[in-house]
Parts: structure tokens; sequence; C-alpha cells
């Protein structure tokens, strides 16, 4: 038997974030003094408490599969931690945990997504959004913004790309990798 993959995993393209990640750690490997700016590690250990606690739970059996939303546990804690440090009011039901940013994006492009469905991504983007929306079936339609405005795209430029085809809009807010973070206004 051959190998196989689907047309639509060949159509997605190689991340190049992990690709200057393997560089950059082969030539620190070979002791060249480098500096990586590829893949987002944090620069710090896991801490200790956090590290007890993973422990913890596996000595006393916490090792089966968890609801795919989250656990009620920690969707009720992170409702606690909402309220407490933002002032924000949600119920576990509003809550999903996910791997990351990457892992969210990626199931609401498939929940959403029919093929030619079309989502908006302002430039400059996360390189991993276009191949995000193209591995749901959607088309991405990329919206320059200008350095004058801050990278912040006018509701003028939204409109001039929307059309009865668009589900959605990425708002990356702070944007990585300008850093620049939508008014409110904007929002609004």
């Amino acid at each position: 038997m051959s190998n196989y993959l689907a047309k639509k995993a060949s159509s997605i393209s190689a991340s190049p974030t992990l690709e200057i990640d393997a560089k950059f750690k082969g030539m620190k490997a070979a002791g060249i003094d480098v500096i990586g700016f590829g893949a987002g590690e944090p620069d710090f250990e896991t801490p200790d408490y956090i590290k007890e606690a993973a422990i913890r739970a596996i000595q006393d059996g916490v090792t089966r599969y968890t609801p795919a939303s989250g656990t009620m546990e920690l969707k009720q804690a992170i409702c606690a931690k909402l309220k407490r440090d933002s002032g924000l009011e949600y119920e576990p039901a509003d809550i999903v945990i996910s791997n990351g940013a990457k892992h969210s994006l990626l199931n609401a492009f498939m929940a959403i997504c029919d093929p030619g469905d079309e989502v908006i991504v302002p430039i400059p983007f996360w390189i991993s959004y276009p191949e995000m929306i193209k591995l749901a079936d959607g088309v991405p339609v990329f919206l320059k913004t200008k350095e004058a405005n801050g990278f912040q795209f006018t509701i003028e430029d939204l409109k001039a790309v929307c059309t009865e085809k668009t589900r959605a809009i990425v708002l990356n807010t702070p944007s990585n990798p300008t850093g620049m973070i939508y008014s409110r206004e904007l929002l609004e």
C-alpha cells in the first residue's frame, strides 16, 4: 500500500515558523551564538506548582479522556478567574477548552465554512491563518492595512472586501506580528 494523503492535506503549505525554528535549533546545537525568532516558546520553565499538580493528578488516576470542551472543574475555574480578574460573567456552558488559539480558530473555521466561503484576514497576519481557512474549505481574503493607521483597517476598507460569501473576520488583538491593538471604537 502506498502512502496517501488527501488532496486537502497536500494543498496546505508547510509551516515557515517550524522551518525557521528547526534551523535555529540546528545552529544552536552546532554552537552558533544565535537568537531564535521562530516558534513563540516561553523562555522560562513550567512553574513547580503546575508540575506538581500534574504529577499529583496522574498519581490520583486523573488520566481518562475528558469532555471535548473541557472538564466542568476547569470551566468553573475559568469562569471564576474571568469574574475575579475582569468583572466578566460567564457560565461553564459558555467556555470551550482548546490547545490554543490555532486549535480554536481551526475548530471555528471548520464549523462555519462551507466550500468557497470567505474569511477576511487583515495584513500583516500570523502565517497560519490562511492555511487553517483553506483546511476548512474556506477562502482567505486579504485586507491590506497601513502603518499610518497603526495597522488597523477602516470600516471602508472592510466594506470593500466583504461579499455575500464572507463568513468571518480574523481579529487578532493584540496583533501578532505587529503588536497593534484594535481601538474600542473600531471594535464597536
